[in-house]
Parts: C-alpha cells; structure tokens; sequence
C-alpha cells in the first residue's frame, strides 16, 4: 500500500512538473490539476482576486471563501499547511495556502461529487495541493531571480551607454542588447523620465525589461524619481509608460550609433523641460521655438529671461495685451475684440512697450526674443 502512494505522489509531480512547460504555466497545471481531481481549480489571492480559475465552480462565492475564511486569523500568514476544507452549496471545497512575491495565494480544488467520493479522493487531492504550492513557489522563485538578474544587467548595460562607449565596442554592446528583444544596428531611442514618487507605480519602476527596452533608476530624490531607458525606435513609448505618477519623459530622436547615448540623453534631457504639458516630449517633433527655451533652464538664464520679462510686465495693462497679441498671431483686429477695446488702444499700448524696448516689435528678432522669453517662462512655471 505505502509503494502503491509514493507511486501516485511521484506520478502526480511529474505530471504537474511537466504542465509547466507552456506559455501560461499557471493555467496549464490548474488544467492538469483538474484531470488529476475532477471539478474545478483555481488560484485566487488574498484580496479575494481571481488570478486563474479552470473549471465550472463559481469562482464568486470561491474568492469570498478564501478572502473571509481562508486569510482570516493567522491562516494567511503564508507558513500554513495544512489542507482547509469546507462546502459552498454543491460545492465540496480544499484549499492551500502559499505566498508568492510577497503576497498569500491560496490554491483551491472543487468538486461537486457525493460526500463518499469526495472523501475517497481526499489523499489525492492532499497531494495535489502541497505538490502544485511547491511548484508554483518554485516557479516564482526562479522567475523572480530571472527578472532580477535581468533588470541588474539592463542598469549595468545603460551605464556603459550613459558614460559612453568607443565605436570598437559597440558590436558587442549589440550582442548584449539582442538578449533583450534588440536589433542590432536598427534605430533606437533614450529616454529620460521622471516621476512622483508618491504616485508611481512599482510595475512602472520595476518593469521586466526585454521586447526592446532597458530601464533603470538613475536617482530618487524627496519630489521625483529619475529613471532611463533605452527602447527600440517604434516602442510604444505613451502606451508603456502613460500612469498617473508620470511628471515627464523626454525622448531621444532615433540613433544607431551606440556610442551617440550621452549625446542623445543631453537631447533628452531638453525635451524633458518640454513635456511638462502632455507629460512626452520627442526632440525630433520640437520646433524651434521650444527647444531654444527649454535649453535655457539654468539659474543665469532664469535671471536673464526674468529681467527681461520685468521689462514687459511695468504694465499689467501693456502685459495683458503684448501675451494676447502673440496669443492672436499679432493680429491687431482680434487683439482688441478678445480684450474688449478699441484697435487704437491696442496699438498705444503696443507702442509703449516699443518704447521701453526700444525696438519695434515688428522686427522679427525683437519678436523672437519676446517669444523665446514667454516660451521658458511658461515651461519653468509648469514644472
């Protein structure tokens, strides 16, 4: 009798070893697991969720179970067992607990057989149970140490690039980026991001790299996170990383010298002032006008747009009407309508504003001053 189970428990982990060679492992060994006991299986968190379920039992009432029965009191604290058995309607209910990245999961089998079956197959469910919360402890082990022995080598490869790399390594440095979904030699682009520490999402900060992207943190500070990341050219760049902690990401114009990273991460970092209004910023969609202010971020250059600006702002009438009147496309006309004035006001206090200048704002270097000064000024407000 004794050989007779260790023949079955040794049949039942190979089965179940086996099942997790799939693309789903989870739900390929739920359906084997299913064949093993009849009925039904599920995985369902602590918070009562789904997270895989094969079979007809109502996963509903089974997620309240486990989330008011099952992870009540010391059960889930995630050392326990022992199978927890009980019935819902029809339904005669064995469960077992595990804790996988930090969270308790419980592994639930259903079956609506007669009470005599059901406690003829209890040893086999038994081992099922315990061999299917090894595994998948095991499982999630070894994909954990995976995604974190990736993610340590995606940051050492970005800072080879960020520090820069000669021209005679960059064949090498594209063996290692075609481990991670890359081309060699097709386009790619650098990001710089930043984010709200408070809002930002541990998927966005701890995405499993590959599919054509490196991703690291490159600074965390009291008011923002800094990451950088390196993506194949068509990544899609606003569907990755649109979340709510996002501040701003610029993005890097299209490269395939490896060596041009540094380059193209000072780009990068321009764009970045740039992206405080849609959140992304492409230095190859910049004109000109934005790139020329968001290049003038540091503190000598905030003095001198601010001074400047003083000169413009004596006024708040002169103000009010120099901001509509860019604002119109330098339209006397509709200048004066969106202020509700006559077109001589318009032109009188233009004319003061001239005076101070000392230039006429027709000329079309005065206006790009003018211009370039409201540009940086509205992009340091924003940020």
């Amino acid at each position: 009798m004794r050989a007779r189970q260790e023949i079955s428990q040794e049949r039942i982990f190979d089965e179940l070893l086996m099942s997790l060679d799939a693309v789903d492992p989870v739900e390929s060994m739920l359906k084997k697991v299913v064949r093993l006991c009849g009925g039904s299986a599920l995985v369902i968190n602590e918070l009562g969720e789904v997270v895989r379920s094969v079979g007809a039992a109502p996963s509903h009432l089974l997620s309240e179970w486990i989330r008011s029965s099952v992870f009540s009191g010391d059960v889930g604290s995630g050392s326990h067992c022992e199978t927890i058995r009980g019935t819902i309607g029809r339904w005669a209910v064995s469960a077992r607990t595990m804790r996988i990245r930090l969270r308790d999961h419980a592994v639930v089998v259903a079956s609506h057989d007669d009470e005599e079956a059901v406690a003829d197959r209890r040893a086999e469910v038994d081992a099922v149970l315990d061999t299917v919360s090894k595994l998948l402890r095991a499982f999630a082990g070894f994909e954990s140490f995976s995604i974190s022995n990736r993610n340590e080598e995606s940051a050492r490869l970005l800072r080879d690039l960020e520090a820069g790399i000669s021209v005679g390594r960059e064949a090498s440095l594209w063996r290692s980026l075609e481990r991670f979904g890359f081309s060699a030699f097709e386009p790619v682009r650098v990001l710089r991001i930043r984010t709200d520490p408070e809002q930002t999402s541990t998927e966005l900060r701890r995405a499993e790299v590959g599919n054509g992207l490196l991703l690291s943190d490159s600074g965390t500070m009291p008011t923002e996170i800094e990451m950088i990341a390196l993506c194949k050219a068509d990544y899609e760049i606003r569907q990755r990383f649109d979340e709510p902690g996002l501040i701003g990401i610029g993005i890097s114009g299209p490269f395939t010298a490896l060596s041009q990273v540094p380059e193209m991460l000072r780009a990068a970092d321009v764009a970045l002032v740039a992206a405080a209004d849609s959140g992304f910023a492409y230095v190859d969609e910049m004109r000109p006008i934005e790139w020329a202010a968001a290049r003038m971020n540091s503190r000598f250059d905030r003095q001198l747009i601010s001074r400047f600006l003083g000169l413009l702002s004596e006024s708040e009438d002169a103000w009010t009407t120099l901001t509509t009147y860019i604002d119109c496309g330098a339209k006397i006309s509709e200048t004066a309508a969106r202020l509700h004035v006559h077109e001589n006001t318009v032109r009188y206090r233009l004319g003061q504003i001239e005076k101070k200048l000392n230039r006429r704002l027709g000329d079309p270097f005065t206006m790009a001053d003018i211009v370039i000064a409201f540009e940086s000024k509205r992009m340091e407000i924003a940020r």
